[in-house]
């Protein structure tokens, strides 16, 4: 008669509840490791490491930017897919033989191009065509080439703006102007 009061005793490892009790605490174990990897694998190059140094030479790169205001400089950039790049570039003075054209992707480092444009007659340039995928750009324009402005804190002057390759038909040009700060710290004519 006691062999029937007696219910059956079942391990705990073929139960349900404590199973999924240590599954709980088991997906955030698995979750912050995957967290861990991908943010080791793919740091975000963006970010500048020594930040005060980089104020510091905010200075050098308001007088690049007055140096071209004050030349009167502006640049007309065609971007062909399949074709050379062309720069048309307006300013008074002498001109450079050669232009450095940065091509900074806004969010990935590794997209980021350099083109340098030769001189074919005064104020036009031509150079290869570099390989851009059809997204947005920043350009930045810089006299001389590539090795001439290494840093970026030894050119006279520089141009700045923006170029959406989705939306720019290959034959339409992007105009940058000299993109001057007053004393105040306000931005003056800035047109992408």
């Amino acid at each position: 008669m006691k062999a029937d009061n007696v219910a059956a005793v079942v391990p705990w490892y073929k139960q349900f509840w404590p199973w999924f009790l240590i599954a709980l605490p088991a997906s955030v174990v698995i979750a912050g490791l995957s967290t861990l990897v991908l943010a080791v694998r793919h740091s975000d190059a963006l970010v500048s490491d020594n930040y005060y140094r980089d104020g510091l030479a905010i200075n050098m790169v308001l007088e690049q930017d007055q140096q071209a205001a004050a030349r009167g400089l502006a640049a007309t950039i065609y971007v062909a897919r399949d074709e050379q790049l062309r720069v048309e570039l307006d300013g008074k003075g002498d001109l450079p033989q050669t232009l450095t054209l940065e091509f900074q992707h806004p969010t990935s480092a590794a997209q980021d191009r350099v083109a340098i444009a030769v001189s074919a007659r005064h104020g036009l340039y031509y150079g290869g065509p570099p390989e851009l995928s059809a997204s947005r750009y920043y350009l930045r324009l810089l006299p001389g080439a590539l090795e001439d402005v290494a840093g970026r804190k030894s050119a006279i002057w520089r141009l700045q703006g923006e170029i959406d390759l989705r939306t720019v038909a290959d034959t339409a040009g992007v105009r940058i102007t000299a993109n001057p700060v007053s004393d105040t710290g306000i931005e003056g004519g800035h047109s992408p």
